[in-house]
């Protein structure tokens, strides 16, 4: 079991009990727990259970250590359960909804009986919301505009969770012998899908079927099945469709099974059609010659402009993983990333990077255990440190800056100027009206500081929509300034998405990668951000950690 579904779990006993009312002594016992277990345990815990494993971690006795051994042994928590069957399930639902916590969740609960996303929504409708006291229309507007977002989100499923749980079941049925491949809009790497869809050679739809029962990562087969393919349930609850085709016709159904529409709509019109027995035993790379174009990658088929340039044979020239030498958005345990800076430094040079910047939380992130100034002084006193021990690798000291409501940034210019890589972030007062918001980042470009804008929207793919600024207005004053956005690799994030990236590529912007890293796993979400980044037309020249050490310092020391 990994260590974030350890913390999820003690996380979640304190918000029942907060729903509950339980003792406050107690929920802050396990909120607290949570935390040093977030710090303490390894990244997993395998099966069975071994005590003399774990390092000695203060403040954690025998009965955390009992209900960590029976999560690991047993995937379940006896204690996390019996908690779980004293409320209605769907109170817990309610906190699914940007900006309802435990308070929240039990006041809805408590005073309006309310015990379930479809019960909160008649409450909404009902305008009961504002008739909780210190609660208001602003409020109930809010949880609305909230619950509707989740309602949506909960239709789509994250790319960066879907695709490696597909290519694994691809790479399974490839040992059996089929020739198989990923297609639709997992193909084209787009952030968010529906379903996931795989074409598959072979007239046997039986042994394919058969095959697919017995791959641990297929939850349920479906009855569905015929010479055509057929369906199953994939860990995650995602749809999975079985497309069966012949060898003649292999060329052909990637390229109309990876769509997307636009781009297909637009080949038909340069003469593509799939009826006629032109295309019988041709590859992609065949048929696209066949109608005069040079080959289109599946990230680039989106009917935006591609197939223009393809008769050219101009199409963008796009980045890929191994054209990244460093990553600048790390986080190590000095706030709330789970590893040493040397642990991550010692992976980044692992992998092959040039340089790695930590880039931990700054003051204002207090859940984030960000640093102060003392901590970030004595922080660069250890990456100096950490520097002259590992060699063949340069650790950069950086920080992630809260950008605050003000526009003002979280620390002062004389610590901000002593940093090699300052990434400035929104992470709080996300309510602003479109104008605040974007004259707040805004006026953090503008520090002769900072050198990044993270994240941009702020959005939680799933989760969170993006706050309301005004994108292209905020990409004007980052080309103006000579500052880079970052496209941050989190599958969560994924933030710049794919158009924006593409505006800020023509306004001459140089763009960075980063992983925005919590843990040493989390540094090989650097192909997600690669992947969103070929969606958006990069280049190798359009993103800034292609660039080696001294080109990149120069550029960060704006000598460049």
């Amino acid at each position: 079991m990994t260590r974030d579904e350890i913390v999820a779990v003690f996380n979640n006993i304190a918000d029942i009990m907060q729903i509950r009312g339980d003792e406050l002594g107690k929920i802050k016992m396990y909120r607290n727990l949570a935390i040093t277990l977030s710090y303490s345990l390894p990244d997993e815990i395998l099966p069975p259970f071994d005590q003399s494993k774990l390092p000695k971690i203060q403040g954690v006795g025998p009965s955390t250590i009992e209900k960590i051994a029976e999560l690991v042994d047993t995937g379940k928590c006896s204690y996390f359960e019996e908690l779980k069957a004293s409320i209605p399930s769907g109170v817990l639902d309610l906190m699914s909804i940007n900006g309802v916590g435990p308070s929240t969740a039990s006041r809805l609960y408590h005073e309006l009986g309310i015990d379930s996303l479809s019960a909160l929504q008649k409450a909404i409708d009902e305008q009961k919301l504002r008739n909780i006291k210190g609660m208001g229309k602003k409020t109930e507007e809010n949880i609305k505009q909230g619950l509707s977002a989740l309602l949506r989100h909960r239709q789509i499923r994250l790319m960066g969770y879907v695709l490696p749980t597909v290519e694994s079941i691809i790479s399974e049925l490839k040992n059996a012998g089929f020739t198989a491949s990923i297609v639709g809009d997992l193909r084209r790497k787009t952030e968010t899908v529906k379903d996931a869809q795989i074409l598959v050679i072979s007239s046997d739809w039986i042994k394919v079927r058969d095959t697919l029962k017995n791959i641990k990562l297929i939850d349920n087969i479906y009855s569905d099945w015929n010479e055509k393919g057929g369906s199953a349930k994939i860990v995650g609850d995602v749809e999975l469709n079985v497309i069966l085709t012949d060898p003649q016709n292999w060329g052909l159904s990637l390229i109309l099974l990876t769509g997307s529409e636009a781009h297909i709509t637009e080949l038909n019109q340069l003469g593509f059609n799939p009826n006629i027995e032109t295309y019988k035993g041709k590859s992609e790379e065949d048929i696209y010659t066949e109608l005069k174009l040079q080959f289109i990658v599946p990230e680039l088929r989106e009917g935006t402009g591609e197939i223009e340039l393809a008769k050219s044979g101009h199409l963008p020239d796009l980045i890929e993983l191994d054209d990244i030498r460093g990553d600048l958005h790390v986080h190590s345990n000095w706030s709330d990333g789970h590893e040493s800076v040397e642990a991550m430094a010692e992976f980044a040079k692992k992998i092959g990077y040039e340089y790695i910047c930590i880039s931990d939380h700054s003051i204002s992130s207090k859940i984030a255990n960000g640093l102060d100034v003392e901590r970030i002084l004595n922080k660069m006193i250890e990456v100096r440190e950490i520097n002259e021990k590992i060699g063949g690798i340069e650790i950069l000291m950086g920080a992630e800056v809260d950008i605050l409501r003000d526009g003002s940034l979280d620390y002062p210019d004389n610590i901000l100027e002593k940093l090699d890589v300052v990434i400035a972030s929104v992470h709080s007062g996300f309510n602003l009206s479109e104008s605040e918001m974007t004259k707040r980042i805004i006026k953090a470009v503008e520090n002769e500081f900072v050198h990044i804008i993270g994240h941009l929207t702020g959005r939680l793919l799933g989760k969170r929509d993006p706050y309301a600024v005004n994108v292209d207005a905020v990409i004007d004053a980052v080309a103006e300034k000579r500052k880079s956005f970052e496209i941050n690799a989190y599958p969560d994030r994924l933030d710049l998405k794919d158009i924006h990236i593409r505006k800020a590529k023509d306004k001459g912007i140089l763009l960075t990668i980063n992983t925005d890293a919590h843990s040493i796993s989390d540094l090989g979400f650097m192909k997600y951000g690669i992947y969103t980044a070929r969606r958006g037309w990069l280049e190798p020249k359009d993103v800034l950690n292609t660039q080696p050490l001294p080109k990149l310092m120069g550029w960060l020391r704006r000598k460049i």
